[in-house]
């Protein structure tokens, strides 16, 4: 797979630059990041959390570089060709691409082919960065995503948006090469010139790869159109998803409302939902999910955003029982585990989406020591001071582990994290770190870091 991507990536690449180079509209860009950590045990949560995977609880530092071309094609059409790569200490390997990929977009389609980061700095308050299902805490998945390139009208105010995508997952996992569909689809009501509505589906689906338990997967093309719909499997299939779906199942129901400087304060109001089968579809697990208010003052400096986020995931439309159905289960739906992908929503041993479902795998699948029963509250802040800009989080934690092996008592942390950067004309941006994260039967764990970024 990543043979032929690259292979894929550099005829892309040589093609369109002939192309660009006729129109004379090339443009390039780079750059480079090294940051250094010090830490009494191991770096607090907030620090390595939501770096796309760059970082992990042992290291002691990183350096990180990016090159990227954009190609202007025509005055509608453009193509960016992107690499970046990262080393750091603490993961194995040390050295890794961050992100592969080429994207193409006219005035009406968007397509990404290689490995691009699904999120991006725009909502870095976020436990979550507004996406449950993917967040930013691995690093990209390799594959090809589709969109449309701007909204489409159905109505004067009203609009939709929506993707669909392919993935493997090409890491060390219980089944091997495990592929993943992914859709997505928003609909956009303009209330007025100040305020929105976005009402939104995801679905994600693992689905093929080989088990050691049971074999091949279903992997054709009528499997794919039964993961696309969420079907039973066939002959082929397990018990399990010829009673229920095909493959793992999860997904998310989301809205948000926006208000734009409604007396000098722009907010967002959100909620994300967790679904793992048809009682989570049914809201039968409400109100686990992400609930979130953003508030941006527009004419202050110091407070550019304040963010808050109540996370819940203890409900799972109630403990697993029994029901006369086929040996169907209701209850307990277990977010982001399996029981024939027994890898989870992991890649590379790190959960995909929300960080506080915690997936520990053994060689048996799910370790013990697993938790995706979690409450907590989330503050941020951003804004900046003197010459300064920070970022701030601090958050409230109980982790409650699972139904199958609950933590009694539960697990209580608090995690706090500080970063200022200082940005110097022409020569780049400094940054300096801090955490710290208490829990009442642990020592503290408590780090520091500074940094350097340069682009150009």
């Amino acid at each position: 797979m990543g043979k032929r991507l690259f292979f894929m990536l550099f005829v892309m690449s040589v093609c369109t630059k002939t192309m660009a180079q006729e129109q004379e509209t090339t443009t390039y860009s780079g750059g480079v990041e090294a940051f250094g950590y010090l830490s009494n045990e191991e770096l607090p949560f907030w620090t390595y959390t939501n770096t796309y995977g760059r970082l992990g609880q042992d290291s002691n530092g990183l350096v990180y570089a990016f090159a990227k071309a954009d190609y202007q094609l025509s005055t509608n059409s453009s193509l960016t060709i992107k690499a970046s790569g990262v080393a750091r200490d603490g993961i194995d390997p040390s050295v890794q691409r961050a992100e592969l990929y080429a994207n193409f977009k006219n005035s009406w389609i968007d397509v990404t082919l290689g490995s691009k980061d699904v999120t991006d700095n725009t909502y870095e308050l976020s436990t979550v960065r507004r996406n449950i299902l993917f967040s930013s805490n691995t690093r990209a998945l390799p594959g090809i995503f589709i969109q449309n390139a701007a909204p489409i009208k159905l109505f004067k105010n009203i609009s939709f948006d929506a993707a669909i995508a392919h993935y493997i997952l090409n890491d060390d996992r219980f089944v091997d090469n495990t592929n993943v569909h992914y859709k997505n689809f928003y609909l956009n009501w303009d209330i007025n010139a100040t305020s929105s509505l976005h009402v939104g589906l995801q679905h994600v689906a693992q689905w093929g790869g080989r088990s050691p338990v049971s074999g091949d997967q279903p992997d054709g093309l009528s499997d794919l159109a039964k993961i696309f719909i969420g079907s039973g499997g066939g002959d082929n299939a397990s018990f399990g998803d010829q009673v229920n779906a095909l493959g793992n199942h999860i997904g998310s129901y989301s809205v948000t409302y926006k208000k734009r400087n409604s007396e000098g304060v722009d907010f967002d109001v959100y909620y994300q939902s967790l679904f793992e089968d048809r009682s989570g579809i049914e809201l039968n697990n409400f109100p686990d999910g992400v609930w979130g208010v953003s508030v941006s003052p527009t004419s202050s400096k110091l407070f550019k955003k304040l963010l808050y986020e109540y996370v819940q995931t203890v409900s799972q439309s109630g403990r697993p029982r029994a029901v006369q159905n086929g040996g169907q289960q209701s209850g307990g739906d277990n977010y982001f585990i399996n029981g024939t992908y027994r890898s989870g929503w992991t890649y590379e041993g790190r959960t995909i989406g929300l960080p506080f479902i915690a997936i520990t795998t053994s060689s048996e699948g799910i370790a013990p020591s697993t938790n995706n029963r979690s409450i907590a509250h989330h503050i941020g802040a951003s804004g900046s001071f003197w010459k300064l800009d920070y970022i701030a989080k601090l958050t409230y934690v109980e982790n409650l582990g699972t139904y199958a092996v609950p933590r009694s008592p539960k697990d209580t942390f608090v995690y706090s994290y500080f970063k200022a950067l200082l940005p110097v004309e022409k020569i780049g941006v400094f940054s300096a770190e801090i955490g710290a994260d208490f829990n009442d039967d642990r020592d503290t764990s408590f780090g520091v870091g500074v940094g350097y970024r340069y682009t150009f």
